[in-house]
C-alpha cells in the first residue's frame, strides 16, 4: 500500500478487526514524519497508543500484546525494528507476523527485510524520493481552498529541488499550514535555509562525521553564504553535543536516553560511524567551537570557522 493511500485510511484501517498487523517499510527511517503522524492519529482513533521502544525493552512488551484491559484494544508502535541485532530482529519480526490481536501492532522495517502481506497484515511502502505528484497525493485535500493552496506552496518548493525525502516534506508542511500566497520571503529564502538546493545540511553533517573531507568541504562552500556565522557556531555546537551525549548513553546501554538524543544526526552515524570516536575528540571540538563563538562576538573572522573544520579532519582532537 502506497503511503499517501494509508495516511487516508489509517483509523478505518487500525480499527479493522481483521488487521492486526501494520509495517511501514522504507530505506530510512522517517523520524519526523513518523512522530507527526502518531501525533495526528491520536485525534482519528478510539484506540489509545503506546510507544514501545524495542530496543531497550527486554521483548518484555509481549506480555503487554497478550491482554486487554476490560477488552479495550491499543496499538502498539513499536518503533525502528530494523537497528535490532539479527536474532533480535528476526524474533520480532516472527511475532508480528503471527500476531492475531487483540491489539494492533506498528512498526518500521527496513527495505532489507523481505515482508509478505496477509489478510491480518497491511504493509506502507515509504519511497526514498518524493517528486510533485507524489507530494500531491499525500497532502491532497476535499476542501478547494486547501487543495489551491497546497498546490501553490508544492509548485514553488519544487522550483527548488525535482525531489524531496518524506522528513524534508513534513518539514516544510509545519510552515504551509501557517503561510498565505503572498509570502515571497518564505520561498525566496526560508526553504533554501531549511532544505538546500539538491542536498541538505545532514549531508554536510554526514560528510563531516565520516570525515570526508574533500566532499565536505566541496558542499561547505556551496552552502555557507546560506547562514550566518552565528548559525553555524550554533548548529555544529548542537551535532556535536548530541553526537556526544549518543555515544555516551550507547556505550553504556541507555538506549532510550540515546535515542531521544539523536534527532538531526545523520543516520549513518547512527548507525555505524559514532564508533569511530572517543568521546574527548567531541569534547575538544565543541570546547574550540565555543572559544570561536565568543571570539565572533568580539569582532572575530569568521575563517576561524573554516580553520576548525581543518583541524577537526587532521586528527587534532584526538
Amino acid at each position: 500500500m502506497e503511503l499517501s493511500e494509508f495516511i487516508k485510511k489509517a483509523s478505518s484501517i487500525i480499527e479493522k478487526d481483521e488487521i492486526s498487523v501494520v509495517f511501514i517499510q522504507g530505506t530510512v527511517y522517517p523520524h519526523l514524519f513518523l512522530t507527526q503522524f502518531f501525533e495526528s492519529l491520536k485525534s482519528q482513533i478510539s484506540y489509545d497508543i503506546k510507544m514501545i521502544d524495542i530496543q531497550s525493552n527486554d521483548f518484555n512488551f509481549k506480555s503487554q500484546l497478550s491482554t486487554s484491559f476490560l477488552g479495550m484494544s491499543c496499538v502498539y508502535w513499536l518503533s525502528d525494528a530494523s537497528d535490532l541485532k539479527s536474532k533480535q530482529k528476526d524474533d520480532v519480526l516472527k511475532y508480528c507476523i503471527s500476531y492475531q490481536g487483540p491489539h494492533t501492532i506498528i512498526a518500521f522495517f527496513d527495505t532489507k527485510t523481505s515482508l509478505e502481506q496477509q489478510k491480518h497484515i497491511s504493509i506502507v511502502s515509504i519511497k526514498d524520493k518524493y517528486f510533485f505528484d507524489d507530494a500531491k497525493l499525500l497532502w491532497s485535500s476535499s476542501d478547494l481552498e486547501q487543495s489551491k493552496k497546497i498546490v501553490f506552496f508544492l509548485t514553488q518548493i519544487y522550483k527548488l529541488k525535482n525531489s524531496y525525502s518524506l522528513d524534508e516534506l513534513f518539514l516544510l508542511k509545519n510552515y504551509q499550514d501557517l503561510l498565505g500566497t503572498d509570502s515571497k520571503i518564505f520561498y525566496q529564502s526560508w526553504v533554501a535555509r531549511l532544505v538546500t538546493v539538491d542536498t541538505s545540511l545532514f549531508t554536510l553533517s554526514q560528510f563531516f562525521f565520516e570525515k570526508k573531507e574533500k566532499d565536505f568541504f566541496k558542499l561547505w562552500l556551496q552552502i555557507k553564504p546560506l547562514y550566518s556565522d552565528m548559525f553555524w557556531v550554533s548548529y555544529w555546537s548542537d551535532q556535536v553535543y548530541r553526537a556526544y551525549f549518543f555515544i555516551r548513553f550507547t556505550n553504556a546501554e541507555n538506549y532510550v536516553a540515546a535515542k531521544q538524543v539523536s534527532f538531526g544526526l545523520p543516520f549513518l552515524f547512527l548507525k555505524q560511524t559514532y564508533k569511530m570516536y572517543q568521546l574527548h575528540e567531541l569534547q575538544g571540538f565543541h570546547q574550540a567551537m565555543y572559544t570561536i563563538d565568543i571570539a565572533l562576538k568580539n569582532g572575530g573572522n569568521s575563517y576561524e570557522i573554516d580553520q576548525l573544520y581543518i583541524d577537526f579532519f587532521v586528527g587534532k582532537f584526538k
